[in-house]
This record gives structure tokens, sequence and C-alpha cells, in this order.
């Protein structure tokens, strides 16, 4: 009886053991030739990069001239900052550049002086000493009329040496002029070229520095997708083939697209490095989409991008 029970306990152990292994999922392997398509993550962005805008100088802001979302051209003013001090300097320049030019006026009209008193002295040194030869002259005469002839030359030399003095004195504050003006432009933050104002991180009376950023610009151009292929498919990626965009884990389409780059080399990570349990020397492709109807997606969206590999697709 005891010989019964063991035989039929081993059976049992058998039976289960059989069924446990039965259970057990089968992995199946893909081979990459297989794959008729590739996901990669990606997001929204202008063709040619969100602009970020920065002020060149510190400063507080005085005035704010646009809102976020309004469109802007190239050179429009966005944010003003104060500058009563620049505004000082260069009234205090252009009045010393008028004083300057009025000092260059009347030194002019000397040495023009100079040079008639002087021509005129040639010309009656000339006449003295016709009259020498012919003894209808003294000699001392003719001395005093060649000092002074002498006396117009060395003034006239004086007189042009001053000119040039002034001259660059003139000019150097024609340069300070330039350079204050260029500074009071620094005061003024102004559109790189057409877009929209994507946001504003400044409100009047705040104070900025040269290193904040003051305003994102969607510059004019196209919306594109960018998208990074891992490595394992980045060699299946071709220009051209058809690609589908969907929110970061749907499967419900958003718009379609076609990509028109992929690059000739992979690369670290980048657009979204943050993943949990990502491994850091993981290389991908970076490629570019041309969206057929970017409209209906917001800026900065991550997304998941499928690019078809079948040749009927393409």
């Amino acid at each position: 009886m005891k010989s019964i029970s063991l035989t039929t306990l081993l059976a049992l152990l058998l039976i289960s053991c059989t069924n446990k292994r039965a259970e057990e999922p089968v992995l199946v392997t893909k081979r990459v030739d297989d794959v008729n398509q590739v996901v990669g993550v990606g997001k929204i962005q202008p063709e040619n990069g969100i602009i970020e805008l920065y002020s060149e100088v510190g400063g507080i802001v005085e005035k704010i001239y646009k809102n976020e979302n309004d469109s802007v051209h190239a050179g429009e003013i966005i944010i003003e900052l104060k500058h009563s001090i620049e505004d000082a300097n260069i009234t205090q320049l252009k009045s010393a550049v008028r004083i300057q030019e009025a000092q260059l006026s009347v030194d002019e009209n000397a040495l023009k002086d100079l040079q008639i008193r002087y021509n005129n002295s040639v010309v009656e040194l000339q006449r003295l000493n016709n009259l020498l030869a012919k003894g209808a002259e003294s000699q001392q005469v003719v001395d005093n009329a060649t000092a002074d002839m002498q006396s117009f030359m060395a003034n006239i030399k004086k007189s042009q040496a001053t000119i040039e003095v002034s001259k660059m004195k003139w000019k150097e504050t024609k340069t300070q002029e330039a350079t204050a003006e260029v500074q009071l432009q620094q005061k003024f933050i102004r559109a790189p070229g057409n877009g929209i104002i994507l946001e504003l991180t400044m409100q009047k009376g705040n104070y900025i520095d040269n290193k904040q950023i003051v305003a994102q610009l969607n510059p004019e151009g196209k919306i594109i997708a960018v998208c990074e292929i891992d490595e394992l498919f980045a060699n299946k990626i071709k220009v051209g083939q058809r690609t589908i965009i969907r929110n970061f884990g749907s499967l419900d389409t958003i718009t379609t697209g076609k990509v028109y780059f992929a690059s000739s080399f992979l690369k670290k990570k980048s657009l979204f490095n943050d993943q949990p349990g990502e491994k850091e020397d993981r290389r991908v492709r970076e490629i570019k989409i041309s969206l057929d109807n970017p409209t209906s997606i917001l800026l900065n969206s991550r997304v998941e991008c499928v690019v078809i590999l079948s040749k009927n697709n393409q």
C-alpha cells in the first residue's frame, strides 16, 4: 500500500512539472531584417529651432512692446531697458562734437588767413629784392620782409599741427559717440527675424542680466519633427520614407509626414535623456520629418515617429 502511494505521488509531481513547462512563455526573437517599421522618440520644433533671446547688457525692464503669441518682424523692439545714463552720455558727447567742430572751423579760417598773409609776404619780398637790386631799397628792409615771411610760414605749420590734433580729438569724440549709440541700442531687445513670440519671461520693473533668457521666438518657416532612431535600426532609415506621428504612448495618428534628412553619423541621445533606465552608451541617428499637417500638433510636443520601412509604403 505504501509502495502504491509513493508511485502515485511521483506521477503527480511529474505531471505538475510538465504542466508548468507548458505554461512558460516561448521567447521568439525577431530578426532586424524582418522589421517593417521603426519607432523613434522625437519632438515637434521649428526647422531652424526655437530662438532664445538674451539681453546683451544688464538693466531694468522699462517697457514691453510685445506679448506672447504676437507676431514680430525682424528688427522690431520686444523689450526696452532703462537707458537714462546712456542718453545723458550721448547728449554730452554730441555737445563736445559740436564744440570741437566749431573750434576746427575757427582754426581752419585762421590757417587760411595765415596762408593769404604768407602769399602776400612772398610777393612783397620779391618786390623788395628787385628794388634792392636797383639800389632803391636797403638790405635791412629786405631782411625784415624775409623774417616776416618765415614767421608766417612757421605760424602756418603750427596752425596745421593744431588743426591735426583738433581733428584727432574730434574723431575720437565721434568714435565715443558711435560707441555710446551702440551701447544705447543694446538697451533694446529686438526680434532677430520674423516669427511668433512663444514666451516672455520678463515683466516691467524686473532686472535682467546678459545671461538670462528674456523670450523665446518661433522663427518663420516650417514646423518639423526631429526624431532619434536607435543605432540597431539606423541603417534602415532612408530619405523619402513615410512616417506616422503620434502622441507618446498612444496609437492614435496625429499627422503623417516624410523623412527629408537623416544624419550621416551616430550620436548620444539628446532630445530626451532623462528616461528611466536608459543606457548612456547607446547611440542614435537623428532624422528630420516634414509634416503633412503641422498645425495639428503643438510645438515641443513629445511624440513617437513611426518610420515605415516597407517598399510599397516608401
